[in-house]
């Protein structure tokens, strides 16, 4: 099953679960109910924001619509549970071709997300962004300068700087120099 049908299929589970109509779970999520009927016929991808908003209304997350049900009974030491090799981490694509993100972690499954992102040079966005749960974020500039607003307040963050706030505050992460930037990113609960 591909990924389009997979989040589409668990979104129309979820929503017969909490005993939502697809018009009630639209309303509720702000998005129109073609657009969720195109998320459940697996059409569509949808956006970052799109899901995340889909997510909080049936109280789950991005990653849990994501990811298959592993077996929690069979406890495993294989190495691709464990570890994850520089040139084989799982790429996160979004709609925004400035921003790059790789999990530095075999899934979204633990307590926390852990990834590295990419910024290219003038990323910028209007948007101010919480994310469905609280918890903590804690970001680490690895290179480059990046401009994190988190509420109303603006901080200039450069290589070895690091921000902790909590993640469920509208925040923004921007990159405004003509430099690539780098950041390592913790946040818990997972927010994908």
């Amino acid at each position: 099953m591909d990924d389009l049908n997979h989040v589409g299929e668990k979104i129309k589970t979820l929503r017969h679960a909490f005993g939502l109509s697809a018009k009630a779970l639209a309303s509720q999520a702000g998005i129109s109910p073609g657009m969720l009927s195109q998320l459940e016929k697996g059409s569509t991808q949808g956006s970052v924001e799109t899901l995340r908003k889909i997510a909080k209304v049936l109280n789950t997350t991005i990653a849990a619509l994501f990811a298959d049900e592993p077996d929690r009974d069979a406890e495993t030491t294989h190495e691709s549970f464990l570890v994850v090799r520089k040139d084989q981490r799982t790429k996160i694509s979004f709609p925004d071709p400035l921003y790059k993100c790789e999990l530095l972690v075999p899934d979204l499954q633990g307590e926390m997300e852990f990834v590295l992102v990419e910024l290219e040079p003038q990323r910028v966005t209007d948007e101010l962004l919480p994310h469905t749960r609280g918890g903590e974020e804690i970001d680490m500039v690895l290179s480059g300068t990046i401009s994190v607003q988190v509420g109303e307040k603006c901080y200039r963050l450069e290589e070895g700087d690091t921000i902790r706030f909590n993640p469920k505050t509208p925040h923004k992460i921007e990159n405004k120099t003509d430099q690539k930037a780098t950041y390592i990113s913790i946040i818990t609960p997972p927010s994908f």
